[in-house]
């Protein structure tokens, strides 16, 4: 698999395969109200939600009908999801897709 790494004064970017990542300064940070990433982790969700917790990373719970939460995961019949924010309070978002 291919991977490339870039460096800029304010902005870091890695690509690996077709995937690119890109992040960046602004001066908006923390004020978005919606997924700032989203990550799928497909089955590995648990071991990653477990480790993140094991670390103290703290994780938002959200009120959705028909979705259960225990441990910091929201599950919608085996669909499961996951929110915390990082320093700057942007909403970083995991799902087991």
């Amino acid at each position: 698999m291919n991977s490339t790494t870039k460096a800029w004064k304010a902005c870091w970017s890695t690509r690996r395969g077709a995937t690119y990542l890109v992040v960046y300064s602004s001066e908006f940070a923390g004020t978005n109200k919606a997924n700032a990433v989203v990550w799928d982790c497909g089955p590995d969700i648990d071991a990653i939600v477990a480790d993140l917790r094991s670390k103290g990373v703290t994780f938002e719970r959200y009120e959705m009908e028909g979705v259960s939460y225990k441990d910091g995961l929201h599950d919608a019949n085996g669909f499961k999801m996951v929110w915390f924010k990082d320093p700057d309070g942007n909403i970083l978002h995991l799902n087991s897709a």
